[in-house]
């Protein structure tokens, strides 16, 4: 990625800020078992701008300590948004595009349905796999639901923006 300017520190400030301000304000739903953490639809964000996973990450550390669900969320629920940024970024290398734009927004839902119901099961003394179908069902729902036409969106927006609007 290379040496980073004051644009990129800013636009992943404003991503950081975004992610935690959707997720504290529909805070009922964004915590917890029974979750659908919309800002998780900003996910699909490193597909097009790689500086993005950053952003992802603080957004998500800030979000994660208004959580209430301790240290191992604020850390380990922080650290998959990591993985799973860079995973997403991964996802625009795949060389045949109508493929990599269907799986950019998986890596968020696997990594979170499996990673986050490590710690959340025990914290709610709920059955592993229970936590993964739950997590993973609000994973899809923000990440394929929201994130997926944000993806197609800013694609769009990115390419008029680039080559101006030729329809």
């Amino acid at each position: 990625m290379g040496s980073l300017a004051a644009r990129d520190v800013a636009f992943a400030g404003i991503i950081a800020a975004v992610y935690a301000a959707l997720t504290i304000l529909l805070a009922p739903i964004s915590y917890g078992v029974y979750q659908v953490r919309v800002a998780e639809a900003l996910t699909i964000l490193p597909f097009l701008y790689p500086v993005s996973i950053l952003g992802l990450f603080v957004g998500c550390l800030i979000a994660n300590i208004f959580g209430g669900n301790g240290l191992q969320d604020i850390i380990f629920g922080s650290l998959f948004t990591l993985i799973a940024g860079y995973l997403t970024y991964l996802t625009s290398k795949i060389k045949i595009r109508k493929l990599g734009y269907a799986l950019a927004p998986l890596p968020p839902v696997v990594i979170n349905a499996f990673g986050v119901a490590a710690y959340l099961s025990q914290i709610t003394g709920m059955a592993y796999f229970f936590v993964v179908q739950f997590v993973g069902i609000g994973q899809l729902v923000a990440c394929y639901f929201f994130g997926l036409p944000l993806l197609m969106y800013l694609r769009k927006k990115k390419l008029i923006m680039r080559y101006g609007n030729k329809t």
